[in-house]
């Protein structure tokens, strides 16, 4: 699920790479309470591996701002231009560093339109590496929980949350200092 409200050649995945996003995404999912299945549909599009999570301060507009405008001064925004780009020193990638000092990955973007595809770089400033199965149970269960207006957050809560939402199998413990717990924990420090 990327973000369509970014001006092209953007292809940006905020669900998945920016904790400002998710939570407005976790607001918004707690006040209007959309149905399940849309729910469980974006939140399985966050994949199976780890990601990197920005958490730092630009806004995704502000990061596709910050590249357009990088890409634009090179003269690399057009599609040719920035394949030749991409493809020049032997990888399919190149970093760029924005004004907050993260490095972000530029890939080519599969998606009509959107060929600039970024993310945050691994272990960048501002960032946090989470497993997608602890990020996605995460967000679950903070908007299940808000959603219920439930007083805290228990084991059985996320199991239930992981089982219907999430096709994931429960988790036997929830440490606070490891894992889902600690993330989950992260998460409402900042929400």
């Amino acid at each position: 699920m990327f973000c369509q409200d970014l001006p092209k050649p953007i292809l940006f995945h905020p669900l998945k790479h920016h904790l400002g996003y998710i939570s407005a995404y976790i607001h918004k999912s707690v006040s209007q309470a959309p149905e399940v299945s849309k729910l469980k549909a974006d939140l399985l599009s966050l994949g199976t591996s780890q990601l990197d999570l920005y958490c730092g301060p630009l806004s995704p507009q502000e990061i596709a701002r910050q590249v357009i405008l990088h890409l634009q001064e090179q003269e690399l925004l057009q599609q040719e231009a920035f394949g030749f780009y991409l493809r020049a020193e032997g990888k399919d990638y190149r970093c760029l560093t924005l004004s907050d000092g993260t490095d972000w990955v530029l890939r080519w973007g599969v998606v009509e339109g959107r060929h600039v595809h970024l993310h945050p770089a691994r272990y960048a400033a501002h960032t946090v590496r989470v497993k997608a199965a602890t990020l996605k149970t995460a967000v679950a269960t903070v908007i299940a929980a808000g959603q219920q207006d439930l007083p805290e957050i228990d084991l059985p809560l996320i199991n239930r949350i992981r089982v219907a939402w999430l096709d994931l199998p429960p988790v036997k413990a929830l440490a606070p200092q490891e894992g889902a717990g600690k993330f989950l924990q992260f998460l409402l420090q900042r929400l």
